[in-house]
């Protein structure tokens, strides 16, 4: 016959202390009151089922806990996702406040920018209505000392011509000639005569430069070659200056135009 204790020994190794006590007792006071046994059958079984409930309660209830810590961490892992998010929007923020504040300085400097090239293009027009200003005054200028050279040449080289060759020379001056229906400007334009060549008209031509240049050498060329087809009489060449350079001054005497110094001395 099994005794109180025994089945208090059994039952603590399914139940814990407490639930074996109460069904060893109950147990107990059923067989002690001649329970029967089919009755004690359906109570093993009973307590069967309700062993295998606690066991399935004690899994589920650990499944749950795993579950738990599961949900715990990735909780904790949607935390810190969060929190890196807050940051990097932070950031974002910080990086359009900078984007704003930069383009607000690009505006800025734009609006100077404006501002300088609209003054750069009033000063230039100040500078071109005053470079235009000089340019009448220049050319004026320019004129006044071409006329005021061309009356010093005109002298200087009738007295060089009658000086040195002994010709009589005409007064000379500027003048318009227009040959085979084309005008032609001369600086000092005249006529002149040799005294040991009877009958032979000569015409002073010249070209009057402050600095003689071989492009003024070249135009003056075609000058005289127009004005010894289109004059009957010897073309006399004269070129005066203040100052030329040896190189062109060569090329004159290649070509054997008169070269007058404004001192009235001729190069030989």
């Amino acid at each position: 016959m099994a005794t109180r204790n025994l089945m208090l020994e059994q039952l603590t190794t399914v139940f814990e202390e407490k639930q074996a006590e109460v069904l060893a007792e109950v147990i107990y006071d059923s067989y002690n009151n001649l329970v029967r046994r089919d009755d004690f059958n359906e109570l093993k079984e009973i307590v069967r089922n309700i062993a295998q409930t606690q066991d399935r309660t004690d899994q589920h209830l650990a499944e749950l806990a795993d579950a738990q810590k599961r949900t715990e961490q990735r909780v904790e892992d949607l935390g810190e996702a969060q929190q890196r998010t807050e940051k990097r929007v932070e950031e974002l923020a910080e990086a359009q406040q900078r984007t704003e504040q930069r383009v607000e300085e690009l505006a800025e400097a734009q609006q100077r920018t404006e501002e300088a090239q609209q003054r750069t293009e009033t000063a230039q027009q100040r500078t071109e209505l005053a470079v235009q200003r000089l340019a009448r005054e220049v050319g004026g200028l320019s004129n006044r000392l071409g006329g005021d050279l061309e009356d010093v040449a005109a002298i200087v080289i009738e007295d060089t011509l009658h000086r040195e060759f002994g010709w009589e020379v005409d007064e000379l001056s500027r003048s318009w000639q227009e040959w085979e229906g084309e005008q032609y400007e001369i600086d000092v334009f005249g006529k002149a005569e040799d005294p040991s060549r009877p009958g032979l008209q000569l015409w002073i031509v010249a070209e009057v430069k402050f600095n003689m240049t071989q492009r003024d050498v070249n135009r003056f060329g075609q000058l005289v070659a127009r004005a010894s087809k289109s004059l009957d009489g010897e073309v006399v060449p004269v070129c005066f200056c203040y100052r030329i350079r040896p190189q062109v001054q060569k090329v004159l005497k290649e070509e054997g135009y008169n070269l007058v110094m404004s001192s009235g001395r001729m190069p030989k």
